[in-house]
């Protein structure tokens, strides 16, 4: 089974350009406050690991892993995931983010994600099985939805936290 949910958000944040940049750039900084997704860290080489939850029905929460390899750009960063082939599922994210300076001080940070979700589920053979089949997907879509939402006041809180490391307040 394969969900897609597609985010896109926009984020003011306390730091100039260059701060920015680098901030969109260190995933691990930007995505560690977000409540859902869990083991976020700056792997090896430009990589990017964590564990995103899915709800799925039966199945069970299940924390499904992603590796996205790190590209920068002149505006910020890309983000292109990785194939992988874990049990009983993993997640695909690709994504970009891009920084523009405000004319009243701070940046504006734009995000585009795109998140798969696969999952290994057995093959419905019968009316009952195709029903479970559709609540596993409505439960898991309903779970990815909630991480979909969260990532705005996460990035935002976690910029605030950057700007306070990088211009100490004095």
């Amino acid at each position: 089974m394969r969900l897609d949910r597609t985010v896109r958000f926009e984020v003011e944040a306390p730091l100039d350009r260059s701060d920015a940049v680098a901030f969109v750039r260190d995933v691990a900084a930007s995505l560690r406050d977000d409540e859902l997704l869990s083991d976020v860290a700056n792997g090896p080489g430009s990589t990017v690991e964590a564990r995103l939850p899915v709800s799925a029905g039966w199945l069970g929460r299940r924390s499904l892993r992603f590796r996205s390899r790190l590209e920068p750009t002149p505006r910020g960063a890309r983000l292109v995931g990785c194939e992988l082939d874990d049990r009983p599922g993993w997640a695909r994210v690709d994504g970009e983010a891009e920084v523009t300076p405000l004319a009243t001080g701070g940046s504006r940070l734009a995000y585009r994600l795109a998140v798969e979700v696969h999952l290994i589920v057995p093959e419905p053979e019968r009316w009952g099985g195709r029903a479970l089949t559709r609540m596993i997907e409505r439960t898991a879509d309903a779970m990815l939805q909630r991480v979909a939402d969260r990532f705005p006041t996460a990035v935002r809180c976690a910029a605030e936290r950057y700007a306070a490391t990088v211009a100490p307040p004095g």
